[in-house]
């Protein structure tokens, strides 16, 4: 009997299957025996996010400042007696971390050109040694510091951070991804870190309708939180990506369990430990020391809420990216601030970044001055949950909009830029004015006609994130040659010498006019 080859029949098959269903995209939305049928969208992990959906979930949440002040003199109250009823740190050491110590910097290590984008941080704090200069200070010192970049879709999948965090990495040292949320939302996108999860129920600040009463004091500010029980994993693998992803030294993960739960951490698919973790209502760190490629966690017993986990190594900088898409930055204000505490107690943030505003503007609007008022609110209130960090001010995007005459600017920058940097200024923070960087390719437009950002003309992509994160990471590297010319004591001209134009360069004829001074000589009779 003849072997008939019905290969290209199973392929045909499966084209039409791929046909059927993505045609499924564009039936409209029906009534069918009286039920209405949903529009089917297979594709939507995979389109450009839509801002106007992002803007119509329901978010309203406000500053509370007098409930900031009793949730923190509660914490007060019981922070010293934490240690005695349950460790806020649970530790599992494999290999400790024995890490060379780094070259000292000197200003001449970090001597370089301004770029012709190059766009200075203004530092709005008049103490004689601001906090954003305390945060350079343990840069160039090459001690442990750590970054909370939060933001909005802008920075989504960890754009401008993972090349912000490269570039530092590399001078500063560290290593690692830092702080990966629970949740992140089209992490299909994310090329610094895989996730996989399983068995967790998953909340975020942007969908308040959807929080148990009971965990809505227990978010972080990365906007996340899960409930795990018996059989819940998550996961966790580094990259490639970049070369200081590729490698830890240590994981963290943040959890809080309020009863007895029985928690395995696996390290890289072979190490194995089980923590008995006691019941207690905060925040507490499963901490491992060990060459770390992966990290699964398995829920075997309890209940567990889940912020997420830190892969980081390597004395030097870390950098966590917290982006919640369509968020203008007021849901810093759902996180709890004894919840906020408690992580930096664990870890200690030296600087928090703010990317917000894309969201806040609206076409026809000049007047910011209740943004403004919001901003500072919004900086308040980190300063108040995490009381040891810097703060910096990322200046708004540039954003287009589509009319009847094609894409034109909303002058977001003209116009909100300087509300954002007189919040800065009043509130005494640290200011840098990303807008002007991409005014300098053109503005977003330009972005888009290199292929640099979506074609909605808001969102920038990884491309377009490096252009970004190359100006920043030069203007913390300028404070920082700043600082130690300082510390060396040197003289400014002499930091930054005159060119010196020599005589017989001048054009000629050149003239020289001397000015002749009588000589005065005085004469003692013998």
């Amino acid at each position: 009997m003849e072997n008939r080859d019905y290969s290209a029949r199973g392929w045909l098959l499966v084209l039409a299957v791929i046909v059927a269903v993505a045609a499924l995209s564009f039936l409209p939305s029906a009534k069918v025996f009286g039920l209405t049928t949903e529009e089917v969208d297979i594709l939507s992990e995979l389109r450009p996010f839509n801002q106007d959906e992002a803007a119509a979930v329901p978010v309203d949440y406000v500053a509370d400042f007098e409930h900031l002040e009793r949730e923190l003199a509660a914490v007060e109250a019981v922070v010293d007696s934490m240690e005695l009823r349950a460790p806020s740190s649970l530790r599992w050491i494999v290999v400790e971390d024995s890490i060379p110590e780094r070259p000292t910097l000197i200003s001449e290590d970090l001597k370089q050109p301004k770029s012709s984008r190059f766009v200075p941080i203004e530092d709005y704090d008049t103490a004689a040694i601001t906090r954003f200069d305390r945060f350079i200070d343990k840069l160039i010192d090459g001690d442990d510091v750590r970054v909370a970049f939060l933001g909005d879709s802008f920075i989504e999948g960890d754009i401008i951070t993972v090349d912000l965090r490269e570039k530092l990495q590399s001078i500063f040292g560290g290593r690692g991804v830092g702080f990966v949320p629970y949740a992140i939302p089209f992490d299909i996108f994310r090329t610094s870190v895989r996730r996989n999860v399983s068995g967790w129920t998953a909340y975020s600040l942007m969908n308040t309708g959807s929080i148990p009463a009971s965990y809505r004091d227990k978010f972080f500010m990365s906007g996340y939180l899960a409930a795990g029980s018996r059989g819940s994993v998550a996961r966790w693998d580094v990259t490639d990506a970049k070369p200081h992803l590729d490698s830890c030294s240590r994981a963290r993960v943040l959890i809080t369990s309020r009863d007895t739960s029985n928690v395995e951490l696996i390290i890289n698919d072979t190490l194995r430990h089980q923590f008995g973790v006691s019941g207690a209502d905060y925040v507490r760190e499963l901490y491992v020391e060990a060459p770390v490629k992966s990290l699964k966690m398995k829920v075997l017993s309890g209940n567990v809420l889940c912020h997420g986990a830190s892969l980081e190594g390597g004395r030097g900088i870390t950098i966590d990216n917290m982006s919640i898409r369509g968020n203008s930055g007021y849901t810093i204000f759902g996180s709890g601030v004894a919840v906020n505490r408690q992580v930096d107690k664990l870890w200690g943030y030296d600087l928090v970044v703010l990317e917000y505003g894309l969201n806040g503007m609206q076409p026809g609007q000049r007047d910011y001055s209740r943004y403004q008022g919001k901003l500072e609110e919004m900086i308040a209130y980190v300063k108040r949950s995490f009381p040891d960090a810097a703060i910096l001010i990322i200046g708004v995007s540039d954003r287009w909009i589509k009319g009847d005459g094609g894409w034109k600017s909303m002058n977001s920058v003209e116009i909100m830029t300087p509300f954002q940097r007189r919040a800065s200024e009043n509130q005494g923070v640290a200011f840098w004015e990303m807008g002007k960087v991409i005014l300098s390719y053109g503005g977003i437009g330009g972005f888009v006609r290199n292929g640099w950002a979506a074609g909605d003309h808001i969102h920038i992509n990884f491309k377009g994130g490096a252009r970004v994160a190359e100006p920043l990471a030069e203007a913390i590297c300028q404070r920082a040659y700043e600082r130690l010319v300082e510390r060396e004591g040197k003289i400014r001209d002499l930091v930054c010498p005159l060119e010196i134009i020599p005589m017989d360069l001048f054009p000629q004829p050149h003239k020289i006019e001397v000015v002749q001074t009588p000589l005065r000589i005085d004469y003692i009779e013998q």
